[in-house]
């Protein structure tokens, strides 16, 4: 009796440690997690090779997302090498496992949806629900699922995923070379002289318009490719308006707040994605989240535009301008140089003015105030369309708004109605809905 009692009593106390943890089958660490589980094997190999297992195996705590052996079976085809061959390359191999180590212990509760997450290798992923699992992005875009969550060890947290990330490769640049509806973006940062910063270490967010968006812009400004990619300090302005410093992604958008980039000048974006510029134009983000080792890219159907005056607002803002705002204030022009257009406007500068009095015999005052006059002058120097330098019919009569013609030489001289000279002293002054070209005379119709 006695001895069947000893026995009962040493069988409970045997119980009782391995109802407190003391039981062999349960893991103590997350590298025994890994090591005990069937389906992380390959990882658990991978982990002893790269010389982490004494770090995950440290207080931590971790958290590990963990990709199964047919993970690691599919990205041995796709890398085109053998388990032995990744496992022989540490350098590769501590960057990839680290790369799926977060400091800290997150749960599935707690997985920031949609926002860029740093594992301990650096870079970003990604992680967004799909159906009833979550999805995760990682830096080359490439996505898989997270099959199993929340699997627990005393120094972290293990989820288990069915494909191995792997860290950005290209920068901004990169990504948008391997894209081909961004050659034109590419082709416009290169003759900008953007192409170094936007492979700097950054992070930059870019908002990048398709080719399909250039070409747009182009029609919409009159102009060519080569005129546009010419005019450098217009192109740097123009994409530096699509970059924001840092990386955003379309979960951390600030919704209708004032967005400042790197140009200075700030946009917005509504809830469904849409841009306004500084012009009130409107684009649509078509794409988002495309990320890079520096950054991330959303891409745009139309190519936003930092604030660009319209004919009359670029006369008043012009100080050689002035008599010529007045001019158009006082014949009731404003609104018609303030619509639409496009027009190219021949602007004579305050001199220009002061010349045209002396020969006329008038004031200012008398000038400004002769309403009928004003308007033929005035509407005298505006052809529609726009019409750069390069597009200039030389030699060929040109039609204006008031009815009449002038005629353009070689040397950007002009010869009005009245056969009196004018030079174009500077051209190819870019607005909203148009384009300018200095005068040093008045031109005149006849009478």
């Amino acid at each position: 009796m006695l001895r069947w009692l000893r026995l009962w009593a040493a069988g409970t106390a045997l119980g009782l440690l391995a109802a407190c943890g003391g039981g062999s089958d349960e893991p103590q660490t997350l590298v025994e997690r890994l090591k005990k589980d069937p389906e992380t094997q390959v990882l658990a190999e991978a982990v002893a090779a790269a010389g982490l297992e004494g770090t995950l195996s440290g207080s931590g705590p971790f958290t590990v997302f963990a990709p199964n052996d047919a993970a690691f079976t599919a990205l041995l085809g796709e890398l085109g090498v053998s388990k032995a061959q990744l496992l022989a390359d540490k350098p590769l191999l501590d960057a990839v496992l680290r790369y799926h180590v977060l400091s800290g212990r997150v749960l599935r509760a707690e997985v920031p949806l949609g926002k860029a997450i740093s594992p301990l290798a650096g870079g970003v992923f990604k992680i967004e629900t799909s159906g009833n699992f979550l999805q995760f992005t990682d830096g080359r875009n490439r996505t898989g699922l997270i099959q199993s969550t929340d699997l627990l060890a005393p120094n972290g947290v293990v989820h288990k995923i069915e494909r191995v990330m792997l860290p950005a490769n290209r920068n901004l640049v990169q990504t948008a070379q391997a894209r081909a509806d961004f050659s034109l973006l590419v082709e416009a940062v290169v003759a900008a002289d953007l192409a170094n910063t936007l492979s700097g270490t950054g992070p930059f967010t870019v908002f990048a318009p398709t080719n399909a968006a250039f070409a747009a812009l182009l029609t919409e400004l009159g102009m060519t490719k080569e005129q546009l990619f010419a005019n450098k300090a217009l192109l740097s302005q123009v994409l530096r308006y699509h970059v924001v410093p840092g990386r955003v992604l379309k979960a951390e958008v600030p919704i209708g707040a004032a967005i400042a980039t790197a140009h200075g000048e700030s946009l917005s974006i509504a809830a469904n994605l849409e841009v306004t510029d500084r012009n009130g134009r409107k684009a649509r983000i078509t794409g988002t989240d495309v990320l890079a080792s520096n950054g991330v890219i959303h891409v745009l159907d139309r190519v936003v535009l930092p604030k660009i005056p319209n004919v009359v607002e670029a006369a008043l803002a012009t100080p050689q301008f002035s008599i010529l705002a007045e001019a158009v204030v006082a014949a009731d022009l404003t609104g018609a140089l303030s619509g639409a257009g496009p027009f190219t406007v021949f602007a004579p500068t305050n001199d220009a003015f002061a010349k045209l009095l002396a020969e006329l015999g008038v004031t200012k005052a008398q000038l400004l105030a002769n309403k009928p006059l004003l308007t033929q002058v005035l509407t005298y120097h505006v052809v529609p369309g726009r019409v750069f330098k390069a597009g200039v019919p030389v030699g060929s009569p040109i039609a204006t708004l008031q009815g009449q013609r002038f005629v353009v030489d070689a040397n950007l001289r002009i010869t009005d109605a009245r056969n009196r000279q004018a030079g174009i002293t500077a051209t190819d002054t870019l607005v909203l809905n148009g384009v300018i070209h200095t005068l040093d005379t008045v031109i005149l119709p006849a009478p």
